[in-house]
């Protein structure tokens, strides 16, 4: 909702403000998409980094000039990230929280070895999502395995059509657990070109389009806004209390306020993997119309 409350204002401006410089690539470029969520409005910042806000979300990534050609490289977030801590609360109850991208072919599984197989978080044809979505059982958690069939990664520069998924070994005494899904723009790697002169990107690909404002134009408040995103992640070391991600309680006490750490993963290949039918979670609303 920031973000897009963001991606508002700062379109408002554009129509208030002209390019003043030709020969500098920095500023602001709107290209527009011709549906009724609006287009994608670009700004690239003198310190190598740039910035595409569009409706709902934002994305950052860096730029580099190489023989008079601008590549311009998005940055890519983990598909999943798990966090934990200990609750003194939950007693002898362990505790997941699905927040995941609401994408019926996640799918998870606990301390199992190579050959254990994966369960649904949400059943096949799941709708009228209501989240939390939150898993427990007795048995403490060693091991989360998380996979994302229809993801592609980043490997080295390089796109893999050949999924891993992400196994996380879990060394500390934690029986409160968050697994965050990002939605898979955010994971999915990219890079395009581009050539600038007198004021136009000429995107390879794409077309060209005209600066709308230059970098020196961008309101102090807007730019402070893109310069703080692009140093910083989405998804923290420490998730505390305040963060979009952080459990809602309606009334916290100590142990719930209590931030949570996020845990390495390692990458798995995914061949010969099973996914079974049943799912943690059943997701069904009728169709009333």
């Amino acid at each position: 909702m920031k973000n897009f409350i963001f991606f508002l204002v700062f379109c408002f401006s554009i129509g208030c403000l002209s390019q003043n410089n030709e020969n500098d690539i920095t500023g602001s470029y709107y290209m527009s998409s011709g549906n009724p969520e609006g287009g994608t409005n670009m700004i690239v910042m003198p310190n190598n980094t740039f910035v595409v806000s569009y409706f709902g979300g934002m994305r950052k990534g860096t730029w580099e000039l190489k023989d008079n050609k601008y590549k311009f490289t998005y940055h890519v977030e983990p598909k999943f990230v798990l966090y934990g801590r200990h609750n003194t609360n939950l007693q002898d109850t362990v505790m997941v929280n699905m927040s995941v991208d609401a994408n019926k072919e996640l799918a998870i599984r606990f301390n199992s070895d190579s050959v254990g197989a994966f369960s649904p978080i949400f059943n096949k044809g799941a709708n009228c999502f209501s989240y939390p979505y939150i898993y427990k059982q007795h048995e403490t958690i060693n091991i989360l395995d998380a996979y994302a069939p229809n993801l592609n990664y980043y490997h080295e520069g390089e796109i893999s059509n050949s999924p891993e998924f992400y196994s996380f070994r879990i060394k500390e005494a934690y029986n409160d657990f968050i697994l965050v899904g990002l939605s898979s723009e955010y994971s999915r790697a990219g890079s395009f070109n581009a050539v600038y002169k007198d004021g136009i990107m000429d995107i390879e690909n794409q077309g060209k389009v005209k600066k709308s404002i230059d970098y020196k134009d961008i309101g102090e408040e807007d730019l402070l806004y893109i310069q703080e995103y692009t140093k910083t992640e989405i998804l923290p070391k420490l998730l505390e209390y305040g963060n979009e991600f952080f459990p809602y309680y309606e009334n916290p006490t100590k142990a719930d306020l209590v931030p949570f750490t996020r845990i390495d993963a390692t990458f798995l290949s995914s061949e010969g993997i099973v996914v079974l039918d049943k799912s943690l979670f059943i997701v069904n609303c009728d169709d009333k119309d």
